[in-house]
């Protein structure tokens, strides 16, 4: 069941990636945001590393691993995703905007990991998800 959760989930990252690189360019209209984003991506990012990491510590991972997989992970893929997107037509060789599509690739990196180690957590130990107030 693990397998179809992961399945669906990867198609429903590649849906929309592949939907976000079809939208219209509508110029310089989130060129104000890509910094903001770059930083919480490699921050957010992390976080999830760190959050993930200490799940295998604590005593009831069971509540920690929704707030990981379904905020702290994706919130450092998207903010590096936004930021790749943003710059998707730019000059590369603006060294703001190579420092911005750096933080990028760092922060999509960082969740990736985070990633690994939450579902190598969950494979490895088990681990039902409960609801906090069971």
């Amino acid at each position: 069941m693990l397998l179809v959760f992961l399945i669906i989930s990867a198609l429903i990252v590649i849906a929309v990636l592949w939907f976000m690189w079809r939208l219209p360019d509508t110029g310089d209209m989130w060129f104000t945001l890509a910094p903001t984003f770059g930083l919480f991506g490699v921050w957010g990012g992390l976080l999830a590393v760190v959050v993930s990491a200490a799940t295998w510590y604590v005593s009831v991972p069971d509540h920690w691993l929704p707030l990981v997989f379904l905020g702290l992970d994706p919130a450092a893929l998207c903010a590096g995703i936004m930021v790749l997107w943003t710059y998707r037509k730019s000059d590369t060789s603006v060294e703001t905007i190579a420092a911005q599509r750096l933080q990028a690739w760092i922060a999509i990196t960082l969740g990736l990991i985070a990633v690994a180690i939450g579902y190598t957590y969950v494979m490895t130990n088990k681990a039902v998800f409960t609801p906090i107030g069971q």
